[in-house]
């Protein structure tokens, strides 16, 4: 089909300049690629990971929202706040986001956090 190199500094570039235009979608995925690195080009940076987090759920975006929680119920990027995540998992379960249903099945099938 397709002959297509991949860039991965090109596309960073990509997501700059999609943030700077309110993306929605590329702040959330800058967050990701804040998150988990990206090979030689992107240390993790969980604080900066969070913050985009936090600006893209705060527009509703599902992932987000699920990521947004799972920082805050490990305390990945930020203070940990159970009392936080909780109704995060289950804002974006409403969402209809599949991890999240997950996530709040096994909160409230194992009880074992304290609120």
């Amino acid at each position: 089909c397709c002959d297509i190199t991949p860039n991965e500094e090109e596309g960073v570039q990509y997501l700059i300049k999609a943030v700077a235009r309110d993306s929605v979608q590329g702040t959330y995925e800058l967050g990701a690629l804040f998150y988990t690195g990206l090979d030689e080009l992107l240390e993790e940076d969980p604080l900066a990971a969070f913050e985009f987090f936090e600006k893209a759920a705060g527009h509703d975006h599902p992932a987000a929202i699920f990521m947004m929680a799972e920082c805050l119920y490990d305390g990945e990027g930020t203070e940990q706040s159970v009392a936080r995540a909780v109704p995060l998992f289950y804002r974006a379960a409403e969402f209809g986001h599949r991890f999240s249903r997950q996530r709040v099945r096994q909160l409230l099938a194992n009880k074992s956090y304290q609120v």
